[in-house]
């Protein structure tokens, strides 16, 4: 079965990569970019993609207020967050926010492969800087 995949990207050249590099990979269809949460708020509802892949520092509506409107709008969506800030605040936003996982960018192309399909798997994925974070907020430090 085709799983569908929106990115939410703001930095043309990764979301033209991350445009061709999808389009590659078998039994997914690439639904497109949008560069800010408002738009991409809109062709969520829109075209339903199975997976979004989203920035968390967009124009408009920000990537973790995004997550939140995704959650209540489209919950059987899954959220996969690709970003270049790694912070305690972001992760914990984004656990609290029910993302199905957070890859930084400069893991690449590679890792977050792996994140997509361990979250079409209907796994949870964090990278190495992120799990980091995710097991110290876990235990509550």
């Amino acid at each position: 079965m085709t799983k569908k995949i929106l990115m939410v990207e703001d930095e043309a050249m990764l979301s033209e990569l991350f445009g061709e590099y999808v389009q590659m990979i078998p039994d997914v269809e690439y639904l497109g970019c949008c560069d800010d949460g408002a738009t991409a708020l809109s062709r969520c509802l829109e075209l339903r993609p199975d997976l979004i892949v989203q920035d968390i520092r967009l124009p408009g509506v920000n990537g973790l207020d995004m997550l939140k409107a995704l959650r209540r709008e489209l919950p059987e969506a899954k959220v996969l967050v690709f970003s270049g800030s790694l912070d305690a605040h972001s992760v914990r936003v984004a656990l609290q926010g029910d993302a199905h996982g957070f890859v930084e960018k400069a893991y690449g192309l590679a890792e977050l492969n792996k994140a997509i399909e361990s979250v079409f798997a209907g796994n949870r994925y964090y990278s190495a800087g992120a799990q980091d974070y995710v097991s110290k907020l876990k235990a509550g430090a």
